[in-house]
């Protein structure tokens, strides 16, 4: 019986090392990296809200985070890839990635189509534009710029309007 457990354990040791040498070759997606990465936005999101009660939500790999779920429905955000949102008590912030500058001003317009009446705008050059909107409920800090690295990255911040 003893010789039986040895083969299977054996046996499966010699699979699960086969598996992983394959897994870990570049032939498939490698497995520890992305556990690695995932444990580290897991980590990181996990430490800040146990610490402060703030809603995190980090993308290190750049597959896209997402909004956090308190995030007000009457506040667009344009469509794209979230690389960082935050929401505490009555504010928020996201960071997102969009395809161009065209879809950022898609974001700006879907603001003010949803009622939010721009009250300041500043332009930054060639680096973009920021833009303070507001509605009976939110003020919105709006900007966007684009660069060769990052492309085009859209910056909201939220904060209730306490009028």
């Amino acid at each position: 019986m003893i010789t039986s457990q040895r083969a299977l354990t054996s046996a499966t040791a010699i699979a699960i090392a086969a598996g992983l040498s394959l897994s870990l070759s570049g032939c498939f997606a490698n497995p520890l990296e992305s556990f690695t990465d995932n444990l580290i936005e897991d980590t990181v999101e996990n430490a800040i809200e146990g610490a402060t009660g703030v809603d995190v939500d980090v993308d290190g790999d750049g597959s896209g985070g997402s909004l956090p779920k308190s995030w007000p429905a009457e506040v667009p955000a344009p469509d794209g890839n979230i690389l960082f949102s935050l929401g505490i008590d009555d504010g928020y912030s996201a960071t997102i990635q969009v395809d161009s500058d065209a879809a950022a001003e898609a974001g700006y317009e879907a603001l003010v189509s949803s009622g939010f009446e721009m009250i300041s705008e500043f332009s930054l050059g060639d680096e973009g534009v920021m833009y303070g909107l507001e509605s009976d409920s939110w003020i919105v800090q709006y900007s966007w710029g684009t660069n060769e690295e990052d492309g085009t990255l859209v910056n909201m911040i939220l904060t209730a309007n306490e009028e």
